[in-house]
């Protein structure tokens, strides 16, 4: 690495370090607070160096992304001609940095974790927010633990989409809870989220059209906001389907033909990570996305710290399950939790159809388990007393 790479780093850290001062200062944090905001900083880096590390050893897209390799532009010298959706719009971010300031794949990596880094802050406080008025200090630290689960920290700390799309989530989250007043945040929550991984960020999209048409801000509205939300998602369901047909003929089988080469293009990597999926039924294929590795499966330090991470969002969903039915639905769920609901069971889906590599099932569901398991853990501690 270069000086000005150096410079670079210990610039954000120094920015972090100090951010991380003032708002703890201007939100009178207690010291507790505020040294569970430098340990997360410390542990996200070190999940970054780990993401570094790993990317050397094994390869992958981050490189591609951050060396303009992994979608070749005729015009490379050229910012604007890597502007796009998907790829490209990670390459057109990443171009000033690699292209222009030339600089090293570790600095992008510290980059990309400082970026997700400030996504975890509001997760965090809204962790605390919500667990507050229990006024139990193992309660409150140890729903600030489940923040702390590394397989969101392993992908978003490094040079990749997940840290976009995790920063887009969070976004959607703080627009949520201040909604109506905080609607601009929504708004840049969806459009990075479409951005980076369009059908993932249209399946948000989709989400939060069919639950905040219901939010009491909206109330004086929903004569015609509840329709407008109907029609959002049989639009964009259409488009989808349109946009498919124009390629692969007006008919529906082309949904099955693209989800078989999806496999076969998967297949033709090879690697230990893949999922004989074909041969699932429907209810295998979705517990494979969710609670695969099995512990009993694990072989080596990282598969088992993978499964043993599964295995305790399966305790919390089963035991958050069985809290909730033993008071009833309640209402007063809040409706970022119903629209990430919504968002990780389709997109849940999605992966159980056209995904049969584990490694990349851990990726990419990683942004939405974090706050499923929140969720079933605030049902677990909050008892008989509903969630506030």
């Amino acid at each position: 690495m270069s000086p000005k790479d150096f410079f670079f780093i210990f610039l954000l850290l120094s920015l972090v370090f100090r951010w991380i001062g003032i708002r703890s200062k201007n939100k009178h944090y207690t010291r507790r607070q505020r040294a569970f905001l430098y340990a997360m900083w410390v542990y996200h880096l070190g999940m970054g160096y780990l993401f570094y590390r790993y990317l050397l050893h094994h390869g992958g897209d981050s490189l591609r992304y951050w060396n303009l390799q992994s979608l070749p532009v005729s015009e490379a010298e050229s910012w604007m001609a890597h502007w796009g959706v998907g790829t490209a719009f990670i390459q057109w971010v990443n171009f000033p940095f690699s292209h222009w300031l030339g600089l090293h794949f570790m600095t992008g990596t510290v980059g990309y974790a400082t970026l997700s880094f400030f996504g975890f802050v509001p997760l965090l406080e809204w962790m605390g927010r919500r667990l507050q008025p229990l006024d139990a200090s193992p309660v409150i630290i140890g729903g600030f633990l489940l923040v702390f689960l590394p397989n969101v920290h392993f992908w978003t700390a490094g040079v990749g989409k997940e840290a976009f799309l995790w920063l887009g989530l969070v976004l959607v989250m703080v627009g949520t809870q201040n909604f109506p007043a905080g609607w601009g945040y929504l708004l840049l929550g969806l459009v990075l989220s479409l951005m980076v991984r369009p059908i993932q960020g249209l399946i948000l999209v989709i989400s939060v059209a069919g639950i905040l048409p219901f939010h009491p801000g909206l109330r004086n509205y929903r004569k015609w906001v509840i329709p407008l939300g109907a029609v959002l998602i049989v639009g964009i369901l259409g488009y989808r389907w349109l946009l498919g047909s124009l390629e692969y003929g007006f008919h529906f089988r082309w949904i099955g033909e693209l989800l078989d080469w999806q496999h076969r293009y998967l297949d033709s990597f090879g690697g230990n990570s893949r999922l004989p999926m074909d041969d699932y039924s429907f209810p295998e294929k979705l517990a494979a996305v969710f609670f695969r590795p099995y512990p009993w499966e694990a072989e080596g330090f990282w598969p088992l710290a993978a499964s043993l991470e599964n295995s305790l969002f399966f305790l919390l969903l089963v035991a958050g399950s069985l809290a909730l039915l033993q008071r009833g639905m309640n209402r007063s769920i809040p409706f970022f939790y119903r629209i990430v609901f919504v968002y990780g069971i389709l997109l849940s889906i999605l992966f159980a159809l056209a995904l049969n590599n584990l490694g990349l099932i851990m990726r990419m569901k990683s942004i939405y388990t974090v706050f499923m398991s929140c969720f079933f853990y605030e049902c677990i501690v909050h008892g008989k007393s509903g969630l506030r």
